[in-house]
């Protein structure tokens, strides 16, 4: 093959024309490969040759010829070397030639054997000729093929003179010799053009694959291009459209803390209902994001699954009921080994499933023992799935029987986040349907070790308004609307707030106030070059790596979910829901009490 080249141009005829070109330049580098064996095999059978008529011919005569054919050997080895330095892709065709040129100078010299040195009435040393042009020959077959004007080039010459010589005979011995030489003189190319067809087809074929290789991975790379476009626009929809989002869960939070009117609680409940529909939306992005990104680690343990049996029947009974749908757990006495939090999201997408497709009948819940695993399955009295759609409902954005995008049946995201935590658990799934009877999905998890399992006793923690009122907690957001609903919402429970735009507008206002925070929170997206991550570290090296810092973040790019990552701090994503932020300032309490008591 060329080297440095790709074929790029589409259109038919330049196509065919390139591969043609292509398979003539491998022709003459298959020639290149075995040229050098050639030139040695031709020098060991001349030495041979003169050895054998060594005292039948005039010795000057002899040495003649062998040093002509040396001298032809050592030309076509430089022009060989020089070919190996070169490989010109450009000039192929002259390499060609000059490789022709140099068979057929070699097979012109052999073939004045059989004339220059035809013994007159020795049919042994005819013979003996004959032998050594036949099988020179014989061996071009082999070596020459690849390109056929130089095996042409060098058969003929060889074995058509020694041909003629023994028809000018005038016996009948000679006569057969000299038909049979002639016939196998134009009977060799003949089979030269068969092995030559069979390897132009192969070359034909290999560059045809090759072809569709390059064509493959350009419509690889195009589609991967698509693919970081759609993810770029994700990231950036998502983060831009958190922002507002997560200021309206702020300001919905302080309402609902501050509202004791009945009929203005019910609307504040509606409000909150939707914001929560909307984050749900959201986590769905965002989790397809951290499972791209690798952001997400299983942090695996020994449980038993009735607890989350128990846990998803309360969660969805009254979603089934109101479909007048009966969802029976079936209970469950198994341990498993998983993490926890995974299994239980991927146990709520096939619940949710179920009762969102099903319209009438029954939604069970089983375990199942398989030896060494349990096999969780959900099955269904659904509408089913027809078998060449089950492998596609796994795909992003996939969704059966919504053709409008009814945005109240979901994005189409839960089964692939599905598959994609199940292969990050190395669980298997399985799914069995049939349209208008139902489904069953299933996934199977390795068995747990009872004796291995803890059990920790988790306990709410009710923090008192005046348990945080002497906490300062600085938050850095360039969002105005943001900044207020966080002032609002902690303010509301006791902490001092310190609320800036920016890393300097916070260090100016905690040296003003001669304070000291106890904890930081950043958004990840700053003004400027700045970053949450470069903020935290800041307010770290001037007041001490021991303040809590919390991340929050609208982005669902990889590479800023990794960046994040990797810096170690907590992140929350947008929408934050005001109970994690709690959890935080509890942390953050619990922080200042740790370090005031040492």
């Amino acid at each position: 093959m060329s080297q440095g080249r790709s074929i790029v141009n589409h259109s038919t005829g330049d196509t065919v024309e390139l591969q043609h070109s292509e398979i003539k330049q491998q022709q003459i580098t298959m020639l290149a490969s075995h040229l050098l064996p050639v030139l040695i095999i031709n020098a060991l059978v001349a030495a041979v040759m003169l050895f054998g008529l060594w005292g039948l011919f005039p010795t000057q005569n002899l040495i003649t010829w062998v040093v002509l054919l040396y001298l032809v050997l050592f030309a076509r080895g430089l022009a060989l070397r020089q070919y190996q330095k070169t490989t010109p892709a450009t000039h192929f065709p002259h390499w060609g030639l000059v490789f022709a040129l140099g068979s057929g100078l070699s097979g012109i010299l052999w073939g004045m054997t059989g004339v220059v040195f035809y013994p007159p009435n020795a049919l042994e040393y005819q013979l003996f000729i004959l032998i050594i042009l036949t099988g020179m020959s014989a061996g071009a077959i082999s070596t020459l093929t690849a390109y056929l004007p130089a095996f042409y080039a060098f058969v003929i010459p060889v074995m058509l003179p020694i041909g003629i010589m023994f028809l000018l005979e005038d016996d009948r011995m000679h006569t057969a010799l000299g038909l049979m030489t002639v016939i196998y003189a134009f009977g060799m190319p003949f089979f030269a053009r068969n092995i030559n067809r069979s390897l132009v087809e192969t070359l034909k074929l290999r560059f045809e694959n090759l072809q569709l290789v390059r064509e493959l991975s350009l419509q690889k790379e195009e589609a991967e291009q698509a693919n970081i476009a759609k993810s770029k626009f994700l990231a950036a929809a998502s983060h831009d459209l958190r922002q507002p989002l997560h200021a309206l869960m702020l300001f919905t939070s302080v309402l609902n803390e501050s509202i004791k009117y009945p009929k203005v609680r019910k609307v504040v409940d509606q409000i909150t209902a939707s914001v929560d529909a909307l984050q749900s939306l959201f986590n769905a992005l965002l989790d397809v994001s951290r499972l791209e990104a690798g952001v997400l680690v299983a942090e695996t343990s020994h449980f038993n699954l009735q607890p989350m049996f128990e846990k998803l029947a309360n969660d969805y009974n009254l979603a089934a009921e109101g479909k007048g749908l009966v969802l029976e757990f079936k209970v469950c006495k198994f341990a498993v080994y998983s993490d926890p939090a995974l299994l239980e999201q991927i146990m709520r997408n096939f619940v949710a499933n179920a009762i969102r497709y099903t319209n009438k009948g029954t939604i069970i819940i089983s375990c199942n023992d398989l030896n060494e695993s349990v096999r969780i399955d959900v099955t269904d009295t659904g509408v089913g799935i027809p078998a060449n759609k089950q492998h596609a409902i796994f795909n992003e954005f996939y969704q059966l029987g919504n053709p409008q995008r009814d945005r109240s049946k979901g994005l189409g995201l839960g089964l692939a986040i599905v598959e994609r935590i199940a292969r990050l658990l190395k669980h298997s799934i399985e799914v069995h349907s049939k349209p208008g009877e139902g489904s069953t999905f299933s996934i199977i998890v390795d068995k747990g070790d009872v004796t291995m399992m803890h059990n920790e006793k988790v306990q709410a923690i009710v923090t008192r308004h005046n348990a945080i009122e002497n906490l300062t907690i600085v938050v850095v957001d360039d969002e105005p609307s943001v900044r207020e609903g966080m002032q609002s919402l902690l303010e509301t429970w006791g902490c001092h707030i310190i609320v800036t735009a920016t890393l300097n507008e916070a260090i100016e206002d905690l040296t003003k106030h001669q304070s000291i925070p106890d904890g930081i929170i950043a958004d990840y997206r700053l003004g400027g070059e700045q970053t949450g991550i470069h903020a935290i570290q800041q307010l770290h090296a001037k007041y001490g790596n021991h303040l809590p810092a919390l991340i929050i973040t609208g982005d669902i790019e990889a590479d800023r979910l990794r960046e994040v990552s990797e810096s170690g701090f907590q992140l929350l994503h947008k929408p934050v829901a005001p109970p994690k932020l709690r959890a935080f300032v509890n942390n953050v309490m619990k922080n200042k009490q740790r370090q005031e008591s040492v």
